[in-house]
């Protein structure tokens, strides 16, 4: 049996040391015999217990990888004599192939670049290939890599579902004395539980559970008081989203506000609800986009009404090996506030790493803000935010 006449095979690849001496294994080469030998073939990997990326090698040089409830686009070619590449919107990725002397049905891949090396034997079959190692941050040709999934996560219409958990210290100012020496300790969990329609369109849930360690409010008559640990309002958003063949992406939805804040100091004590759209432009680099949402005051026991103009503006661009530079932060505008309190609106820049630990991808990002615009008696002054993502399997 010749590695030539099976195409559709199953590598069975282990993960041992490499104990063989140089000398009993010889590259493939030949462009034609190569393309051959991937044409037509699949890729399956176990990324967790539970979790099966599959990759599909089209004759036609298009290639997909399915991992995570997302689809990863790729291609792939022969370069030169001797090389196999796959490439994502982000990255490429080349192996030379080298087959055993001693048992012709072992192989092994060999990274061109990072010179990583991975034994597989050849088994006869429906032409899968089955990996059984842990995937790291190169990934490979059955499962994206960190730099794939990176730039998948800052796209604001993907499948991927994820937990996360916003880390925020926020230092204020303001006209009332004292203002400037005044912090909050918060943690948001907002996890992103994406419903996949079509391959471009998903229907989003987001709630949003804040939870307020230590934060400084002011006290009627004069002075502050320290809240916490106490739950804030609960926030929420329903939308379903679009991405077009440019990469255009267009959001609309719903988003609301329930009064469960513990301490009246943090919460309206209102029922909010009202319309949320974006649009954001995907592309190679990275993303750029904006979120727009209004919320009115629907039942509550406050007798003030509430009319808030709120959103976000949202930038990524891609360093490669699963950095970014980005920023995402909030801003808001009170309708029923004078002019000198109405606006609060920060500038902000960060960096995000990307990275699979134990086969699941986590993103661990650290930005600042700095308001430009805040409530002249008491606002927001600059924010430092530390976000844990780690991907998670969808049940659906």
């Amino acid at each position: 049996m010749t590695w030539k006449s099976k195409i559709f095979a199953i590598l069975i690849l282990f993960v041992f040391p490499m104990v063989s001496h140089a000398g009993e294994w010889q590259k493939l080469e030949g462009a034609e015999e190569l393309k051959a030998f991937v044409s037509g073939a699949t890729a399956e990997i176990t990324l967790r217990p539970g979790v099966v990326a599959r990759g599909e090698y089209r004759p036609d040089g298009t290639a997909k990888i399915e991992a995570w409830n997302e689809v990863f686009p790729r291609t792939w070619e022969i370069r030169g004599d001797d090389q196999v590449c796959y490439s994502s919107d982000t990255d490429t990725n080349c192996f030379f192939l080298e087959q055993s002397q001693s048992n012709p049905e072992e192989f092994r891949s060999r990274n061109v670049e990072t010179g990583e090396v991975t034994q597989f034997r050849l088994a006869e079959s429906s032409g899968t290939y089955t990996r059984q190692s842990t995937p790291d941050d190169e990934g490979g040709l059955g499962a994206p890599s960190a730099e794939e999934i990176a730039a998948e996560l800052s796209n604001p219409n993907t499948a991927l579902g994820s937990m996360n958990l916003n880390f925020d210290y926020i230092g204020f100012e303001g006209d009332l004395p004292g203002s400037d020496d005044r912090t909050a300790y918060r943690m948001t969990f907002q996890p992103s539980l994406p419903y996949p329609l079509t391959e471009t369109m998903n229907v989003f849930f987001r709630p949003s559970i804040p939870m307020i360690f230590e934060q400084d409010v002011p006290r009627e008559g004069g002075g502050f008081s320290s809240k916490g640990v106490d739950l804030g309002d609960i926030g929420f958003d329903a939308s379903i989203a679009k991405t077009f063949g440019n990469g255009l992406v267009l959001v609309g939805g719903a988003v609301g506000t329930l009064p469960t804040a513990t301490d009246d100091a943090l919460g309206l004590d209102q029922w909010l609800l009202g319309p949320e759209a974006a649009v954001a432009m995907v592309r190679p680099w990275g993303v750029m986009g904006v979120l727009v949402t209004h919320q009115w005051d629907i039942a509550g026991e406050n007798d003030f009404s509430t009319s808030i103009t709120g959103g976000q503006y949202f930038y990524t661009f891609n360093l490669g090996d699963g950095w970014q530079i980005n920023g995402s932060p909030t801003f808001s505008y009170n309708h029923k506030a004078d002019s000198d309190n109405a606006w609060t609106f920060p500038l902000a820049v960060g960096l995000s790493k990307t990275t699979i630990i134990a086969g699941r991808p986590w993103k661990f990002s650290l930005q600042y803000w700095h308001y430009l615009e805040s409530p002249d008696v008491f606002g927001p002054e600059h924010q430092i935010r530390f976000t844990i993502s780690p991907v998670v399997k969808l049940p659906w």
